[in-house]
């Protein structure tokens, strides 16, 4: 046995499966495919996990909310190798199912639950960058776009706030949607 053969059935002795066992896979999809694959294997009676991102996009002058895949071209899928693992490989919309040449490689079942705990209903999960005044931004939309400047505070419930913009070596106090701003680290 090589080593490489070695280390892969280490990193499996921990989660060696008994026969009819299924255990938690990443599955790689064709891009734009999650939901596909997500709804195909449900009809072949496999659980998959695909966890959503809710984001906000500015679009032709308005602010657009935009459910996207968090992991994009990624799902999870509970499956028995030995049972689906070429009924998931050949299902629509799969490119292959993440793994090594020696085999795909399950994740732990722990790292799904805490995602599904961050996650709401419908498997919504919402992002908060939490800004807090004199924390620097980007504008990432809109006719500022790639703006710097600094966060001054909250403005309305429905979102909008106040940020100092650098423009020609002055601070301008300028009101804008929060999910046209994102915080620079």
């Amino acid at each position: 046995m090589t080593r490489k053969e070695e280390s892969y059935q280490a990193r499996l002795s921990d989660q060696t499966p008994q026969k009819g066992e299924r255990l938690w896979f990443v599955v790689h999809t064709k891009p734009g495919n999650e939901e596909r694959v997500r709804s195909n294997l449900t009809n072949q009676e496999i659980e998959s996990f695909l966890p959503l991102l809710k984001g906000y996009q500015y679009k032709g002058g308005k602010t657009v909310a935009r459910i996207r895949p968090l992991f994009p071209n990624y799902l999870f899928a509970k499956l028995d190798v030995e049972t689906h693992y070429y009924k998931v490989k050949w299902t629509r919309g799969v490119n292959k199912i993440l793994g090594s040449k020696f085999g795909p490689i399950p994740i732990a079942e722990r790292v799904v639950e805490m995602i599904r705990k961050r996650a709401g209903e419908d498997n919504l999960i919402e992002l908060e960058d939490d800004l807090k005044d004199g924390d620097a931004i980007q504008v990432t939309s809109g006719p500022l776009k790639d703006l710097m400047g600094i966060f001054k505070k909250e403005m309305s419930s429905r979102g909008r706030v106040r940020v100092l913009l650098s423009l020609i070596g002055v601070d301008v106090p300028v009101q804008i949607s929060r999910y046209q701003i994102k915080k620079v680290r």
